[in-house]
């Protein structure tokens, strides 16, 4: 079986299914983008992970990740805590970066559509959860411009109808 790698960049909507980053594929999925965001010095925000067209890593199983706002303001604050040995938060890359931003260059990804059992809309952390757990349990809307989170809240009202 072929190692895991990123093979390029795309946009949220892209036809690429999203892993399952709760697998035993998370730890070599964050290596994977922390690579590639020490190598190239990539920094964004959730925001521009949902809304620019190359902010959503592709991998070479034809998958890709996205994930909610908050979940990739981890994802960039724990890189960039480890290479510069301070203390980012997620706070410094949920909604913009404290740093200059710098996103991937687009190029055409050249592989397969991949095949994902039970995909989810995206990776989320527990403050995710719990804010639309309670936003649908007392049935007030969602107001958040997070697609990952507003996909979420839209399932969980499905299911409790």
């Amino acid at each position: 079986m072929e190692k895991l790698r990123i093979v390029g960049w795309t946009n949220f909507e892209c036809e690429y299914p999203t892993k399952n980053a709760y697998d035993e594929e998370f730890r070599e999925i964050m290596q994977l983008i922390g690579d590639e965001v020490v190598k190239h010095g990539y920094s964004f925000s959730g925001q521009d992970h949902q809304n620019e067209p190359t902010g959503v890593p592709v991998f070479s199983d034809g998958t890709c990740l996205r994930a909610s706002m908050r979940a990739w303001g981890y994802i960039m604050a724990a890189i960039y805590s480890e290479i510069e040995d301070t203390e980012v938060t997620y706070m410094d890359y949920y909604i913009d970066c404290y740093k200059e931003k710098l996103m991937p260059e687009y190029h055409e990804i050249d592989v397969e559509i991949g095949h994902v059992e039970g995909e989810r809309p995206g990776m989320i952390v527990e403050e995710d959860v719990q804010l639309v757990s309670q936003s649908v349990a007392m049935g007030i809307e969602l107001m958040t411009l997070d697609k990952v989170l507003n996909k979420y809240a839209e399932i969980l009202k499905q299911y409790n109808e």
